[in-house]
């Protein structure tokens, strides 16, 4: 059976930028910066440091995201980074979020972006590095714990055309990323060039707005 040849993504030149007005409480962010992944890497160490960046982002509540700028800047009310290394095409590392009461979806991207920069120009400490990655590594073991769970990888893996045995290499893997190798990924691929990013602009519900105003006129009636 002849094998499908991976069709890789017709690489992005410019940030792109896209608003959406929708019926919505809340503004919403979203970055996405095109990554490289496990079938289509180049260097086969590259996807698991991006992987480790994420974490050092959004790895738990000791994490950057939620550390510095949830309770640290009262920026966002929530922010996320996620990453899917074994996608069967080039990918994206996403950010996401909802900027805090008072604080806009520019304060929200402005904050991400320094995130960014410091990875860009400041190596991860050894220290920060080590906590991270065990944090990761006992995830991992957890999820190992359902026979579902590993079915569900293997089976995902075998479809986008990688080795099931890689899932038992991940662990290994993320343990050898430095910070010399984040710090790298960082530089490389999140770049403008390479960022799209969407916002979600609340607009008022029109039906409930004219229910509330149909109500309101009811409840005048004699």
């Amino acid at each position: 059976m002849e094998k499908v040849k991976p069709q890789r993504e017709i690489e992005q030149l410019g940030i792109k930028r896209i608003t959406v007005k929708a019926p919505a409480q809340l503004p919403y962010l979203i970055m996405g910066y095109q990554m490289p992944v496990v079938k289509t890497a180049t260097e086969e160490w590259e996807p698991y440091a991006i992987d480790m960046l994420a974490s050092i982002l959004d790895g738990g509540e000791s994490a950057r995201f939620a550390r510095e700028l949830v309770r640290g800047q009262e920026v966002a009310s929530s922010v996320s980074a996620g990453y899917d290394l074994y996608s069967r095409l080039d990918d994206q590392l996403l950010f996401d979020g909802t900027p805090a009461n008072g604080k806009t979806i520019t304060d929200l991207e402005q904050a991400i972006r320094a995130q960014i920069e410091r990875l860009k120009t400041e190596p991860v400490n050894e220290e920060e590095l080590d906590r991270i990655k065990a944090q990761v590594v006992a995830s991992k073991v957890y999820e190992k714990d359902s026979i579902f769970y590993q079915a569900m990888q293997i089976g995902t893996l075998e479809t986008v055309g990688l080795d099931w045995r890689l899932m038992d290499q991940y662990v290994d893997k993320l343990r050898a990323v430095t910070p010399q190798q984040v710090q790298a990924v960082a530089k490389k691929y999140l770049i403008d060039d390479h960022l799209t990013v969407a916002v979600l602009e609340p607009q008022p519900n029109q039906s409930a707005n004219h229910a509330a105003a149909s109500n309101g006129g009811h409840s005048h009636a004699h």
